[in-house]
């Protein structure tokens, strides 16, 4: 019967009835809850159906059945890393690792993930551990390639992506960063992508890929109508596999949130030192939307030798979750001891990341939901703030691939605008009610007086100009946001004003910008 019932549930899989294959296989684990076929096939089927929380406690209980059991550790760090969750996620790569040290898929895995914690020297270890175990393996190359981009080594990255091309030409993961760099594809690659779209058994990932490559190879030479069509193409197929990854951007609740934000933190009362704060310069936050400018400010600020750039750490984000619990929330004592505890170990983290600097950057552009707790929790932290024409961020957000689980408003022009404009008017609060700590950095006021607008900004952070900050685009450091080409070229205009090029197909975006709740 439990085999029946498991064999039923992945046939309804395949079908895509998963809902129905649910139900088979929590049949199957009601009758032989000892069956790990049967428990495996069940969180493989929750993912399926788009449940992926149910899907992670589903895992966490196999690894209660079998601890051991390392391909466990291996597909449940795989899925937090696609809920964002990368903490979680190495620490299942590392399990996973110290039960099987040698497979290379376990390393592709923690390599991929140590690229989004901003630790790409450790990842292009992993990769290429991977590949001298197994020679020629497709995941190893474009992980090696990958790694190699982050570091800023952009040629020895494509001689990656060729090795992977020879092996297969139609693996589109050679073009996975086609949409990140400046440099535009030959004239059979933009033929290769456009078959890949054409021929039926192209995976949705694939067909992916290939949309985006080859809208950037089509905004490159000028084709604006065209690479548009491929955007939004490659746009729509995200959002046709929402349910299997991923909520969808719900723009009620965001409104709500930003109203209950600016509601909270009303007044300058409200983001004083408390009992519990923490009184170190170390952190600096910098805050905006995605692709306002937020990587070549922390790139500038991180060219100073007396600053460390930590990348998107993700830590702020953590501890909100854990100071807005009921029971600690709702407890007087209980929010002050756990925020000193917090704030306490996040500085000595830093402390330990800085490698003697005065300053360390957070870029976390999200972190401004969250500026009204930092502003408590760390009394002397400085914030800078990204900005630029909502119309060029909006744009760049919707001709991104983002990592797996982040930013879905962005495959939307219409979640794009929405989410600028309320993130506009959250910023505005925050400058209104922290003048002092807050400064904004103006994307088209930079590339306008790159000299002028990096004195100011290093200045806020309280240290002496360095020259150095001017070539910001010849300092190594790992960068793993998709803004890895561009920091590392000197400073251009050429995406001011960008959205010109796409006005006649924008009007979603023009009137979710101009939108009044």
């Amino acid at each position: 019967m439990v085999l029946a019932y498991t064999e039923l549930a992945t046939l309804l899989s395949d079908l895509g009835r998963y809902e129905a294959a649910v139900s088979y296989c929590e049949a199957a684990v009601a009758i032989a809850p000892a069956s790990m076929p049967a428990q495996i096939q069940l969180a493989i089927t929750l993912r399926s159906a788009g449940r992926l929380q149910d899907a992670t406690r589903h895992w966490s209980k196999i690894i209660a059945l079998s601890p051991n059991r390392a391909e466990s550790y291996y597909v449940l760090g795989t899925q937090f890393r696609d809920m964002g969750q990368l903490p979680e996620a190495l620490r299942c790569h590392n399990k996973a690792l110290a039960l099987k040290p040698d497979i290379p898929e376990f390393l592709c895995a923690k390599g991929a993930t140590l690229i989004y914690l901003n630790q790409a020297d450790e990842a292009l270890v992993c990769f290429q551990r991977a590949e001298t175990i197994s020679p020629g393996l497709p995941d190893a190359l474009a992980g090696i390639g990958w790694a190699l981009r982050s570091l800023g080594r952009f040629e020895e990255a494509d001689s990656y992506s060729d090795k992977v091309r020879a092996l297969n030409p139609g693996d589109l993961r050679s073009y996975k960063h086609v949409s990140s760099e400046g440099s535009a594809l030959e004239t059979e690659d933009e033929q290769r992508l456009a078959d890949a779209l054409e021929q039926p058994d192209t995976s949705i990932d694939g067909r992916i890929t290939a949309g985006f490559g080859l809208g950037r190879l089509l905004d490159k030479t000028g084709r604006y109508d065209e690479a548009f069509a491929r955007y939004s193409a490659a746009n729509s197929l995200v959002r046709g596999i929402w349910p299997k990854v991923a909520d969808l951007f719900d723009k009620e609740s965001f409104t709500a949130r930003i109203e209950q934000l600016i509601e909270r933190y009303r007044d300058r009362a409200r983001v004083g030192a408390a009992d519990f704060s923490n009184m170190s310069e170390l952190p600096v936050f910098v805050v905006g939307m995605p692709r306002s400018g937020t990587t070549l400010v922390e790139q500038i600020c991180a060219s100073h030798s007396r600053v460390f750039g930590a990348g998107e750490l993700g830590d702020v984000i953590r501890m909100d979750g854990v100071l807005s619990r009921p029971d600690i929330a709702g407890a007087a004592q209980a929010f002050h001891d756990t925020a000193r505890r917090l704030a306490k170990e996040h500085i000595v983290k830093l402390y330990g990341d800085a490698k003697g600097a005065h300053r360390v950057v957070d870029k976390m552009p999200d972190n401004i939901l969250h500026v009204g707790l930092l502003a408590q929790l760390f009394p002397r932290a400085r914030f800078v703030l990204c900005s630029r024409d909502d119309r060029d961020i909006a744009l760049s957000c919707y001709f991104q691939m983002f990592a797996p689980g982040a930013q879905h408003f962005s495959y939307d022009l219409a979640d794009c605008g929405h989410r600028a404009r309320l993130i506009r008017r959250l910023a505005q609060h925050w400058i209104g009610l922290l003048p002092d700590r807050i400064i904004e950095m103006n994307y088209e006021a930079l590339t306008d007086d790159l000299e002028g607008q990096s004195r100011r900004l290093i200045k806020f952070l309280g240290l002496d100009w360095e020259p150095t900050c001017m070539n910001f685009h010849l300092t190594e450091r790992p960068v793993s946001t998709l803004s890895y080409w561009q920091v590392r070229q000197p400073l251009y205009q050429s995406s001011v004003g960008r959205w010109r090029n796409y006005e006649k197909h924008l009007d979603s975006l023009f009137a979710a910008l101009t939108r009044h709740e």
